[in-house]
């Protein structure tokens, strides 16, 4: 039996324990079995200011978490390594790469995130998956 099978087989906390446990003190935004169709398990994610924000895939399909219409400015942009496949003035203020079932990562570009603000995020892939991100 192959990890994608197992993957769509299992229950949701039987696939999370498959993939690799976020870095202890980090909030976490999850795409699960189906996320192409049904968002993301974590359509809105509280994080504290200046905490790390872990990015789990348990879906066999690919998936990314980005800033949805929230761009870093265009100097700092020029200094983000992700901001090179993006034209000016188009850079999310935060970003992930994309990543497949059982991968996780770590969401780059969270310095500039301020408490008490919230940030829309969305897969650039599946465009209907979307959220909010919550600074606290």
């Amino acid at each position: 039996m192959n990890r994608t099978f197992l993957l769509r087989a299992l229950p949701l906390a039987a696939a999370l324990a498959i993939a690799a446990p976020p870095p202890a003190q980090a909030a976490v935004a999850l795409a699960g079995p189906g996320g192409f169709a049904a968002g993301y398990i974590t359509p809105v994610v509280v994080a504290a200011e200046g905490e790390a924000i872990t990015f789990v895939n348990t879906d066999v399909a690919p998936h990314d978490f980005l800033a949805d219409g929230v761009f870093l400015p265009r100097k700092a942009a020029k200094k983000a390594l992700w901001c090179s496949g993006y034209g000016k003035g188009k850079c999310p203020l935060f970003w992930t790469p994309t990543i497949t079932a059982g991968e996780t990562t770590e969401v780059m570009g969270l310095d500039r995130l301020t408490a008490g603000d919230q940030y829309p995020f969305y897969c650039s892939r599946h465009p209907g998956m979307k959220g909010t991100l919550i600074i606290r």
